[in-house]
């Protein structure tokens, strides 16, 4: 027996995201959170996406504290001295990067 799923794939937007669907999105999380909620918020917000995309897309690309850009000398000599060290363990790799931001 599976998970129930998380929205009717019938009625929901695939593909890339449109400006007014990134601006409705970032306007409401910014005003009321998302209260934990992220099933009901594409309808709370209008838009026809599943509340995991809209998940991800706020946690990937539009959280005002994501660094967007080319990394810095001192984060280029970072990430190599990690890598020769642990290898290819990115997500660890990623957490050292953010935690000296």
């Amino acid at each position: 027996m599976g998970r129930a799923p998380c929205c009717d794939k019938a009625n929901v937007k695939k593909g890339p995201w449109a400006p007014e669907e990134d601006a409705k999105l970032k306007d409401y999380i910014e005003k009321y959170g998302t209260g934990g909620n992220w099933i009901a918020l594409p309808q709370k917000i209008g838009i026809k996406r599943c509340g995991k995309s809209c998940r991800l897309r706020w946690l990937n690309y539009l959280r005002p504290n994501i660094k967007h850009g080319g990394f810095s000398e001192e984060e280029d000599n970072t990430i190599c001295s990690l890598y020769i060290s642990i290898g290819s363990r990115w997500s660890i790799i990623a957490a050292q990067i953010a935690w000296k931001n």
